[in-house]
């Protein structure tokens, strides 16, 4: 079905839903629409609150291009997991590799993602940073409001968000005793039960706890008898929060959380026959007579490349944790508040990969990475009314972490080459990595008029990062040493915006923006980039941020141009995987917000986003990249949903939800390779792709009991998460391993079933 047709389906349901909703036979359902019209702000489009800029404000008010949605909206559309915002908001590309997360914003995103790396889209847990970018893809539940921060937030949020922040906010304890609890159950044999609870405790203090458990058989199969069926679901998660009030100007929120994510988890595929590599070989390293092969009995294997189809022997596995403890303390001084946010967080991972994608026993990656982290941040900000002449926040930020990061193959040629050589793998990198960071920042706005306001921020960082590379290559020796560097910034934003009218705020504004330098865990000392250097950025943007007819209609614009110096990007080279600094690059692009309530019962919301990310000349690998498309970030990206709300006779409400999103094609390396296999370089492009989701909801009068029908992916379309080239040891042109792709789900359908009390 192509876009034209699935379009017109989109349309004919909520038409059919729209005059299902226009008719209203029944007497109650005519008191019910009398006492909406009654409180007036029944059909209005809802306003969010955001702490985008540290302080609580309209984002209407806010001069940021922000994306935020609240948890009714998020359950509206499906939101399970911080993947699914790809759906949901512009300029915004989140998928994960094994036990990996990958996010890009306006085209800037982690491409290092060992210990010595860092991601360029930073992620905030309830306020705190998570620094490795295992901790951004998880199952998510009890939520209050994610805050998508487009765009370099160098002054306010610091290090390491050249492209972006996203802001996960969840529930807090409230004075009531309250909860609710659902149970889903769907295709695959998914089931999963998620449940919170407010509990007071006394009038100062106030708990609330949440917790889910979720399984799911893999959606690919493997050909292989009692192999493994990647793509799975095995997780589970607690978290708690107590909010203690002894005084009405002061209040502590200690927090805690842990998630827990196993199974067999996402695991790539070869989308190339055998043996996988446009240079014939899929391995590299020394040739082992039969374990360098895709032969059995002299016959050639053939590989299924269907996705979502495999034949793996080897088994594959993911075990994967996040902890978090914070503590967040606030006092009121009258004329302005005290903030601190101190919090200790721990993150795990290992996995196993057949690197071969075959029945033979030709090697299995293992990974591994262990990190603990611990930040303090300090805040003083005034507590002058937003409209005030003058509003202020001043801040100290601190931050260390310690890393374990080691990537080994193992079995097969492996392990006789370990053998033979008396080490523990025949191919293994890894590396001890400590960062630490302290920054001072300030930020103020100046109101000249009542309509115009000017706001100034200014951040210094200091970044130091020291480890110990260790490994082996085949041959001796091995190798350990150990390397470091550090860094100092000042970052700086400044911004006005005037009001144009009660309900139209436009906004002008420069920034920069900063990602602190890293170390490549390589296992060869002649490496000539073992420190990567900082990735900066300027950048210009404006905005119009409007609420029209009554609050019925919103539509929020936003153009922008990113100036990148010093990026960074990740290849595969002869020792590994190698973070470099590109020259430059330069994003630009245009994106758009809107919703709609034109009556009670019908809405309608989307966004677009069109970027135009570039490459500056310069050779890299002897390779000219001047033109070239910047990595993982599409041309086009569109969504737009609408529901249609309807009166169940006896019963309650309905609610049909369908949503909509295109991504256009994507390059997965600086490359832009897209030659047909087995031309040389081979390619790392991934097409285009559409998807629609639906959603039914049920809810009966008394709003206690909800019901929800749900198919994703409804016209089962093969979306690509990510392409990488596989394990040739040489990711350059006429060279590379084999192309191995992972795919983001297929169709899934299931029921969903809820209570309040």
């Amino acid at each position: 079905m192509n876009i034209c047709n699935r379009s017109a389906f989109i349309i004919l349901m909520l038409s059919t839903s729209s005059a299902m909703a226009q008719t209203a036979p029944f007497p109650e359902d005519a008191q019910a629409d009398a006492a909406a019209a009654a409180q007036g702000a029944g059909g209005q489009i809802e306003e969010i609150v955001v702490t985008a800029q540290k302080r609580a404000e309209n984002i209407q008010r806010v001069p940021i291009a922000i994306s935020a949605l609240g948890g009714e909206a998020l359950a509206n559309k499906g939101f399970d997991s911080l993947a699914t915002l790809t759906k949901l908001a512009p300029s915004l590309q989140l998928s994960n590799y094994g036990p990996i997360a990958f996010v890009t914003m306006r085209g800037i995103g982690n491409e290092n993602t060992t210990a010595g790396g860092d991601p360029g889209v930073a992620f905030h847990y309830d306020g705190v940073y998570i620094g490795r970018p295992i901790g951004t893809l998880f199952s998510a539940f009890d939520t209050e409001r994610v805050e998508i921060l487009r765009g370099p937030q160098g002054t306010l949020y610091g290090r390491n968000a050249t492209g972006g922040s996203i802001n996960y906010i969840t529930r807090k304890p409230g004075d009531e005793l309250e909860g609710h609890v659902d149970v889903t159950a769907g295709k695959y044999d998914m089931w999963r039960v998620r449940g919170a609870v407010n509990l007071p405790l006394s009038d100062a203090v106030s708990t609330r706890i949440v917790a889910f458990r979720e399984k799911r058989d893999g959606f690919t199969r493997n050909s292989v008898p009692g192999g493994t069926d990647a793509n799975d679901a095995n997780n589970w998660g607690v978290r708690g929060h107590v909010r203690i009030e002894p005084a009405g100007d002061f209040s502590v929120l200690l927090s805690g959380v842990h998630i827990h994510s196993g199974g067999v988890g996402s695991q790539p595929e070869i989308r190339t026959p055998f043996p996988g590599s446009t240079t014939g070989r899929n391995l590299g390293g020394p040739q082992i007579a039969g374990l360098n092969n895709y032969l059995v009995n002299g016959v050639p294997l053939v590989n299924d490349l269907r996705p979502f189809h495999e034949g793996k022997n080897s088994p594959e596995y993911q075990r994967n944790s996040l902890s978090i403890l914070s503590a967040n303390l606030e006092y009121d001084l009258g004329a302005a508040t005290i903030k601190s946010i101190t919090a200790y967080a721990e993150s795990k991972f290992s996995s196993q990969a057949d690197t071969d994608y075959s029945p033979k026993d030709l090697g299995v990656l293992d990974l591994e990475e262990r990190a603990h982290q611990f930040s303090q941040e300090l805040q003083i900000l005034s507590n002058a009314g937003a409209n005030a002449p003058f509003n202020w926040i001043l801040g100290a930020y601190y931050f260390r972490e310690k890393g374990f990061r080691q990537s080994a193959f193992r079995g097969g040629r492996y392990a006789i080459v370990a053998a033979n050589n008396n080490v523990p793998d025949g191919f293994r990198l890894a590396g001890d990595v400590t960062s630490k960071s302290y920054a001072f920042f300030g930020q103020a706005t100046v109101r000249p008029l009542d309509r115009w306001s000017i706001t100034g921020g200014l951040r210094y960082t200091h970044d130091e990062k020291d480890g110990v590379n260790s490994g082996f290559q085949f041959t001796p020796p091995s190798y350990s040493g150990p390397v470091g560097g550090q860094w100092e910034k000042v970052t700086y934003r400044i911004a006005t915006d005037y009001q144009l009218t009660d309900a139209i705020l436009a906004y002008v504004s420069y920034s920069t923006g900063y990602k602190s330098g890293g170390i490549n865990q390589a296992i060869n000392p002649l490496l000539s980039n073992a420190v990567f250097q900082p990735e900066t950025v300027k950048a210009m943007e404006a905005g119009l941020k409007s609420q029209l007819f009554d609050r019925r209609l919103q539509v929020n614009l936003a153009a922008y141009r990113n100036k990148y110096d010093d990026l960074q990007f990740q290849i595969l080279g002869p020792f590994g995987a190698q973070a470099y600094n590109a020259s430059g690059a330069t994003v630009q692009g245009v994106e758009l917000e809107f919703q709609a309530a034109p009556t009670s019962w019908f809405r309608l919301d989307g966004s677009g986003a069109y970027t135009d990310a570039t490459f500056d000349p310069q050779l890299v690998q002897n390779v000219q990249l001047g033109g070239n498309r910047v990595q993982r970030t599409p041309k086009w990206t569109a969504n737009v949903g609408g529901s249609v709300s309807f009166p169940i006779r006896g019963f309650g409400e309905g609610r049909l939800r369908v949503d909509y999103s295109y991504t256009s094609r994507i390059f997965y390396t600086a490359f832009n390779r897209a030659a047909p296999f087995p031309v040389n370089p081979g390619s790392d492009l991934a097409p285009g792709y559409e998807n629609v989701d639906m959603r039914l909801f049920l809810t009966t009068a008394d709003d206690r009991w909800t019901g929800e029908v749900f198919v994703t992916n409804l016209f089962d379309t093969v979306q690509t998460g990510n392409v990488f080239r596989g394990i040739g040891f040489n990711d350059v042109p006429g060279g590379g391993g084999a192309e191995v792709v992972t795919y983001k789900p297929p169709r899934q359908y299931g029921l969903r079933i809820g209570y309040k009390f």
